[in-house]
Protein backbone atom coordinates (compact mmCIF):
# COMPACT_ATOMS: atom_id res chain seq x y z
CA UNK A 1 0.00 0.00 0.00
CA UNK A 2 1.36 3.48 -0.77
CA UNK A 3 1.28 4.96 3.02
CA UNK A 4 3.83 2.37 3.74
CA UNK A 5 6.43 4.33 2.24
CA UNK A 6 5.48 7.59 4.37
CA UNK A 7 8.97 7.92 6.44
CA UNK A 8 9.56 9.30 9.18
CA UNK A 9 11.36 12.20 7.74
CA UNK A 10 8.08 13.19 5.65
CA UNK A 11 6.55 13.35 9.13
CA UNK A 12 9.04 15.24 10.82
CA UNK A 13 9.44 18.04 8.13
CA UNK A 14 5.59 18.23 8.06
CA UNK A 15 5.38 19.17 11.56
CA UNK A 16 8.47 21.79 11.31
CA UNK A 17 6.88 23.30 7.89
CA UNK A 18 3.48 23.75 9.51
CA UNK A 19 5.08 24.95 13.13
CA UNK A 20 7.07 27.98 11.31
CA UNK A 21 4.94 28.31 8.73
CA UNK A 22 7.98 28.99 6.23
CA UNK A 23 9.73 26.67 3.68
CA UNK A 24 13.20 28.38 4.36
CA UNK A 25 12.34 28.39 8.14
CA UNK A 26 12.29 24.74 8.39
CA UNK A 27 15.29 24.18 5.70
CA UNK A 28 17.23 25.52 8.36
CA UNK A 29 15.80 24.33 10.82
CA UNK A 30 16.43 20.66 9.61
CA UNK A 31 19.87 21.06 7.86
CA UNK A 32 18.42 20.68 4.48
CA UNK A 33 17.85 22.83 1.30
CA UNK A 34 14.72 24.22 0.65
CA UNK A 35 13.83 22.24 -2.44
CA UNK A 36 13.92 19.28 -0.24
CA UNK A 37 11.44 20.76 2.50
CA UNK A 38 9.36 20.95 -0.93
CA UNK A 39 9.85 17.67 -2.28
CA UNK A 40 9.24 16.29 0.89
CA UNK A 41 5.53 17.65 1.25
CA UNK A 42 4.87 17.00 -2.36
CA UNK A 43 5.37 13.24 -1.81
CA UNK A 44 3.87 13.49 1.83
CA UNK A 45 0.17 15.03 0.20
CA UNK A 46 0.76 12.94 -3.05
CA UNK A 47 0.85 9.36 -0.57
CA UNK A 48 -1.93 10.70 1.33
CA UNK A 49 -4.21 11.71 -1.15
CA UNK A 50 -5.26 15.19 0.11
CA UNK A 51 -3.66 18.55 0.79
CA UNK A 52 -2.47 19.54 3.63
CA UNK A 53 -0.43 22.73 3.30
CA UNK A 54 -1.63 26.17 2.06
CA UNK A 55 1.19 28.38 0.28
CA UNK A 56 0.23 31.99 0.70
CA UNK A 57 2.51 35.10 -0.55
CA UNK A 58 3.27 35.53 3.05
CA UNK A 59 3.44 32.22 4.84
CA UNK A 60 2.69 28.27 4.56
CA UNK A 61 -0.58 27.56 6.91
CA UNK A 62 -1.75 23.88 7.61
CA UNK A 63 -5.26 23.08 5.54
CA UNK A 64 -8.31 21.99 7.72
CA UNK A 65 -6.96 18.01 7.30
CA UNK A 66 -3.63 19.34 8.07
CA UNK A 67 -4.60 20.81 11.33
CA UNK A 68 -6.26 17.70 12.29
CA UNK A 69 -3.14 15.62 11.52
CA UNK A 70 -0.77 17.75 12.86
CA UNK A 71 -1.33 16.52 16.38
CA UNK A 72 -0.73 12.93 14.64
CA UNK A 73 1.87 13.66 13.46
CA UNK A 74 3.64 15.43 16.08
CA UNK A 75 2.73 12.42 18.77
CA UNK A 76 4.47 10.18 16.00
CA UNK A 77 7.64 12.55 15.83
CA UNK A 78 7.98 12.17 19.76
CA UNK A 79 7.13 9.12 20.54
CA UNK A 80 10.09 8.02 17.85
CA UNK A 81 12.58 10.82 18.98
CA UNK A 82 11.27 9.35 22.95
CA UNK A 83 12.25 5.59 22.54
CA UNK A 84 15.43 6.52 20.60
CA UNK A 85 16.74 9.12 23.12
CA UNK A 86 15.88 5.90 25.36
CA UNK A 87 17.79 3.10 23.76
CA UNK A 88 20.54 5.73 24.00
CA UNK A 89 20.45 6.04 27.41
CA UNK A 90 20.61 2.72 27.96
CA UNK A 91 23.65 2.19 25.56
CA UNK A 92 25.56 4.26 27.49
CA UNK A 93 24.46 3.42 30.99
CA UNK A 94 22.76 6.17 32.16
CA UNK A 95 19.43 4.59 32.64
CA UNK A 96 18.59 0.78 33.42
CA UNK A 97 17.39 -2.00 35.87
CA UNK A 98 20.04 -4.64 36.68
CA UNK A 99 19.41 -7.93 38.79
CA UNK A 100 21.23 -10.11 40.57
CA UNK A 101 20.68 -13.55 42.99
CA UNK A 102 23.52 -13.45 45.40
CA UNK A 103 24.50 -15.96 48.62
CA UNK A 104 24.25 -13.77 51.85
CA UNK A 105 27.67 -13.63 52.93
CA UNK A 106 28.99 -11.86 49.51
CA UNK A 107 25.83 -9.87 49.91
CA UNK A 108 26.63 -8.68 52.98
CA UNK A 109 30.28 -9.05 53.47
CA UNK A 110 31.91 -7.87 49.64
CA UNK A 111 28.80 -6.28 47.74
CA UNK A 112 28.05 -2.88 49.73
CA UNK A 113 30.78 -0.75 48.83
CA UNK A 114 30.92 -2.23 45.32
CA UNK A 115 27.31 -1.28 45.14
CA UNK A 116 28.10 2.44 46.38
CA UNK A 117 30.85 2.27 43.27
CA UNK A 118 28.32 1.67 40.87
CA UNK A 119 25.85 3.78 41.98
CA UNK A 120 28.27 6.71 41.99
CA UNK A 121 29.07 6.05 38.30
CA UNK A 122 25.73 4.97 37.05
CA UNK A 123 23.19 7.01 39.35
CA UNK A 124 20.04 6.40 37.01
CA UNK A 125 20.33 2.32 36.64
CA UNK A 126 18.45 0.58 39.27
CA UNK A 127 19.85 -2.14 41.52
CA UNK A 128 17.67 -5.45 42.64
CA UNK A 129 19.65 -7.69 44.69
CA UNK A 130 17.98 -10.99 45.42
CA UNK A 131 19.81 -12.94 48.35
CA UNK A 132 19.60 -16.96 48.18
CA UNK A 133 20.85 -20.32 48.08
CA UNK A 134 24.08 -21.24 46.15
CA UNK A 135 20.98 -23.39 44.30
CA UNK A 136 18.53 -20.59 44.52
CA UNK A 137 21.04 -18.23 43.30
CA UNK A 138 21.76 -20.84 40.21
CA UNK A 139 17.80 -21.64 39.26
CA UNK A 140 17.23 -17.75 39.33
CA UNK A 141 19.80 -17.62 36.47
CA UNK A 142 18.36 -20.47 34.51
CA UNK A 143 14.94 -19.54 35.05
CA UNK A 144 15.72 -16.14 33.53
CA UNK A 145 14.44 -14.48 37.02
CA UNK A 146 17.83 -12.35 37.03
CA UNK A 147 20.42 -10.85 34.46
CA UNK A 148 23.18 -12.55 36.68
CA UNK A 149 24.19 -14.67 39.78
CA UNK A 150 26.88 -14.51 42.02
CA UNK A 151 28.12 -17.78 44.33
CA UNK A 152 28.66 -21.17 44.40
CA UNK A 153 28.41 -24.28 42.15
CA UNK A 154 25.32 -25.55 43.00
CA UNK A 155 25.47 -28.71 40.33
CA UNK A 156 26.89 -28.37 36.74
CA UNK A 157 24.92 -26.44 34.01
CA UNK A 158 25.37 -26.77 30.08
CA UNK A 159 23.09 -23.88 30.29
CA UNK A 160 25.51 -21.88 32.38
CA UNK A 161 28.67 -20.46 32.46
CA UNK A 162 30.56 -19.85 35.93
CA UNK A 163 33.35 -17.53 36.01
CA UNK A 164 35.79 -17.88 39.28
CA UNK A 165 35.82 -14.55 40.78
CA UNK A 166 37.63 -15.45 44.70
CA UNK A 167 37.61 -18.08 47.22
CA UNK A 168 37.04 -18.28 50.88
CA UNK A 169 37.89 -21.14 53.09
CA UNK A 170 35.21 -23.42 54.85
CA UNK A 171 35.73 -23.30 58.68
CA UNK A 172 34.00 -25.45 61.69
CA UNK A 173 32.18 -23.18 63.50
CA UNK A 174 31.14 -23.96 67.17
CA UNK A 175 29.95 -22.53 70.41
CA UNK A 176 32.56 -20.96 72.69
CA UNK A 177 32.37 -23.81 75.69
CA UNK A 178 32.60 -26.17 72.93
CA UNK A 179 35.84 -28.56 74.25
CA UNK A 180 37.45 -27.48 70.39
CA UNK A 181 37.87 -23.86 71.31
CA UNK A 182 40.82 -24.52 73.36
CA UNK A 183 42.80 -25.33 70.64
CA UNK A 184 43.38 -22.81 67.44
CA UNK A 185 44.59 -25.66 64.96
CA UNK A 186 42.84 -26.96 62.35
CA UNK A 187 40.21 -29.91 62.65
CA UNK A 188 40.19 -33.32 60.70
CA UNK A 189 37.09 -34.93 60.14
CA UNK A 190 38.34 -38.10 62.18
CA UNK A 191 37.91 -35.41 65.03
CA UNK A 192 34.07 -34.88 64.52
CA UNK A 193 32.49 -38.32 64.48
CA UNK A 194 31.13 -37.61 67.70
CA UNK A 195 29.78 -34.46 67.67
CA UNK A 196 26.59 -33.31 66.91
CA UNK A 197 26.24 -32.00 63.33
CA UNK A 198 24.03 -29.52 62.22
CA UNK A 199 24.07 -29.86 58.04
CA UNK A 200 22.58 -27.30 56.11
CA UNK A 201 22.82 -26.84 52.14
CA UNK A 202 26.43 -26.21 52.22
CA UNK A 203 27.53 -29.35 54.30
CA UNK A 204 25.10 -32.14 52.72
CA UNK A 205 26.69 -32.05 49.16
CA UNK A 206 30.40 -32.23 50.66
CA UNK A 207 32.67 -35.21 50.45
CA UNK A 208 34.07 -34.90 53.41
CA UNK A 209 30.99 -35.16 55.51
CA UNK A 210 29.98 -38.35 54.14
CA UNK A 211 32.61 -39.91 56.35
CA UNK A 212 30.55 -38.68 59.16
CA UNK A 213 27.12 -40.39 60.17
CA UNK A 214 24.17 -38.60 59.31
CA UNK A 215 22.38 -35.71 61.32
CA UNK A 216 18.46 -35.07 62.42
CA UNK A 217 19.50 -31.32 62.29
CA UNK A 218 19.06 -29.51 58.69
CA UNK A 219 19.01 -25.49 59.08
CA UNK A 220 19.27 -24.57 55.21
CA UNK A 221 18.99 -20.82 56.66
CA UNK A 222 22.37 -19.59 57.72
CA UNK A 223 20.45 -17.12 60.29
CA UNK A 224 18.92 -20.31 61.79
CA UNK A 225 22.17 -22.37 61.62
CA UNK A 226 24.06 -19.61 63.66
CA UNK A 227 21.26 -19.02 66.15
CA UNK A 228 21.45 -22.88 66.95
CA UNK A 229 25.22 -22.97 67.20
CA UNK A 230 25.19 -20.18 69.65
CA UNK A 231 22.49 -22.18 71.67
CA UNK A 232 25.48 -24.66 71.54
CA UNK A 233 23.17 -27.56 69.83
CA UNK A 234 26.24 -28.85 67.84
CA UNK A 235 29.34 -27.98 65.23
CA UNK A 236 28.67 -27.00 61.45
CA UNK A 237 30.64 -25.67 58.58
CA UNK A 238 30.62 -22.19 57.28
CA UNK A 239 33.00 -20.16 54.58
CA UNK A 240 34.65 -18.04 55.92
CA UNK A 241 32.52 -14.89 54.61
CA UNK A 242 29.67 -16.48 56.43
CA UNK A 243 31.04 -16.42 59.83
CA UNK A 244 30.31 -13.23 61.97
CA UNK A 245 33.87 -13.16 63.27
CA UNK A 246 33.11 -10.44 66.02
CA UNK A 247 30.38 -12.67 67.62
CA UNK A 248 31.49 -13.54 71.27
CA UNK A 249 29.38 -16.81 71.41
CA UNK A 250 30.84 -18.66 68.36
CA UNK A 251 34.35 -19.93 67.60
CA UNK A 252 35.60 -21.07 64.10
CA UNK A 253 38.54 -23.40 63.10
CA UNK A 254 39.91 -24.47 59.70
CA UNK A 255 39.52 -28.02 58.16
CA UNK A 256 42.17 -30.52 57.73
CA UNK A 257 42.68 -31.55 54.72
CA UNK A 258 41.45 -27.53 54.06
CA UNK A 259 38.69 -26.87 51.71
CA UNK A 260 37.40 -23.59 49.97
CA UNK A 261 34.52 -22.81 48.60
CA UNK A 262 34.97 -21.15 45.25
CA UNK A 263 32.53 -18.02 44.54
CA UNK A 264 31.45 -17.31 40.79
CA UNK A 265 29.99 -15.16 38.23
CA UNK A 266 27.11 -16.83 36.92
CA UNK A 267 25.39 -16.08 33.68
CA UNK A 268 23.16 -17.75 31.07
CA UNK A 269 25.17 -19.01 27.63
CA UNK A 270 24.81 -17.17 24.43
CA UNK A 271 22.67 -14.58 25.96
CA UNK A 272 23.01 -10.62 25.50
CA UNK A 273 23.24 -8.92 28.81
CA UNK A 274 22.03 -5.24 28.87
CA UNK A 275 24.55 -2.70 28.69
CA UNK A 276 23.76 -1.91 32.73
CA UNK A 277 24.08 -5.11 33.57
CA UNK A 278 27.82 -5.44 32.20
CA UNK A 279 28.96 -2.30 33.54
CA UNK A 280 27.64 -3.91 36.79
CA UNK A 281 29.72 -7.38 35.81
CA UNK A 282 32.88 -4.98 35.08
CA UNK A 283 32.57 -3.32 38.30
CA UNK A 284 32.74 -6.37 39.95
CA UNK A 285 35.46 -7.57 38.42
CA UNK A 286 37.53 -4.24 39.02
CA UNK A 287 36.31 -3.85 42.50
CA UNK A 288 36.46 -7.13 43.63
CA UNK A 289 40.17 -7.55 44.07
CA UNK A 290 40.49 -4.22 46.16
CA UNK A 291 38.03 -5.58 48.82
CA UNK A 292 39.08 -9.59 49.02
CA UNK A 293 42.61 -8.22 50.03
CA UNK A 294 40.93 -6.40 52.93
CA UNK A 295 38.84 -9.58 53.78
CA UNK A 296 42.05 -11.75 53.50
CA UNK A 297 40.49 -14.17 50.52
CA UNK A 298 42.21 -15.13 47.39
CA UNK A 299 41.45 -13.18 44.16
CA UNK A 300 41.39 -16.05 41.93
CA UNK A 301 40.28 -19.64 41.17
CA UNK A 302 41.50 -22.18 44.19
CA UNK A 303 43.13 -25.32 43.18
CA UNK A 304 40.75 -28.09 42.47
CA UNK A 305 41.92 -30.07 45.06
CA UNK A 306 41.34 -28.03 47.64
CA UNK A 307 37.78 -26.68 46.27
CA UNK A 308 34.15 -27.55 47.48
CA UNK A 309 31.44 -26.70 44.89
CA UNK A 310 27.92 -26.37 46.42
Amino acid sequence: MKYLNITLRHLRTFVIVARYGSFNKAAEELSRTQPAITLAIKQLEEFVGIKLLDRTTRRVIPTTEGEKFMPVAERLVRDFDTAILDLKATAEKRVGNVSIAIVPSVATQLLPPIVKHFSERFPGVNLMLNDDTARGVQQKVERNEVDFGIGSIWQQSKSLKFTPLFADNLELVFHRDHNLATSNKPVNWRMLKNETFLDSGITKNMRSRQLLSASKFDFPNITTLLAMLRSNLGVSVLPSLAIPKSDPDLRSRLLQPPKKRDICLITRHNWTLSPAAEAMIETIVEETPTHLQRLGLTPRAPDKQNTFEV
